[in-house]
């Protein structure tokens, strides 16, 4: 029972796996789906936390440091538990972006995890900044999707990491 329910979960991510990768696929996509991706990178996250720190008072920054350290630590230590082979390597027929491949473990996604406890942080600081920081979030996960880097389970669970870990370092910090 549990093996075919299993299955079934892995034959769900599969197909909106191949949504996002393959049926959406254009030319715009392509360039913009990478500008998403490169936003939740190390060195845009840390730019973005400088940023904040020097220029936006109102949001302090060891919450959102805070945040981004409790997401890479918890979305990291579980890619080396579970390790989830990446859909671009497991899968036929991938549409990935050279530049951009990696081969660590898949599961969860560490950019979305980021990107959502940056964001989350932002949103709980400056509440009005709520759907902005929720569509950039899903933009970032989307990107992974369309670039072959994880399945949508990665980019969800990645989610609920950033999210605990904002929510975590506002209640610390």
């Amino acid at each position: 029972m549990l093996t075919s329910f299993w299955n079934f979960l892995v034959r769900l991510d599969t197909f909106f796996f191949n949504i996002f990768n393959q049926s959406i696929k254009c030319r715009f996509l392509d360039i913009l789906m990478q500008l998403f991706t490169h936003l939740a990178g190390f060195s845009s996250v840390v730019g973005i936390c400088l940023f904040l720190t020097l220029f936006l008072p109102d949001i302090p920054g060891p919450n959102v440091l805070g945040a981004v350290f409790f997401a890479q630590l918890a979305a990291q230590s579980i890619k080396f538990i579970i390790r989830r082979i990446r859909p671009h390597i497991k899968l036929p027929n991938v549409n990935i972006f050279a530049k951009l491949m990696q081969y660590d473990p898949s599961f969860p996604s560490a950019h979305t995890a980021t990107i959502t406890a940056l964001g989350g942080v932002i949103a709980i600081m400056e509440p009005s900044t709520e759907d902005v920081m929720a569509a950039i979030c899903t933009c970032v996960g989307i990107s992974r999707i369309y670039l072959g880097q994880h399945y949508p389970s990665d980019v969800l669970v990645g989610a609920v990491i950033g999210i605990l870990s904002a929510k975590l370092s506002c209640m610390i910090f």
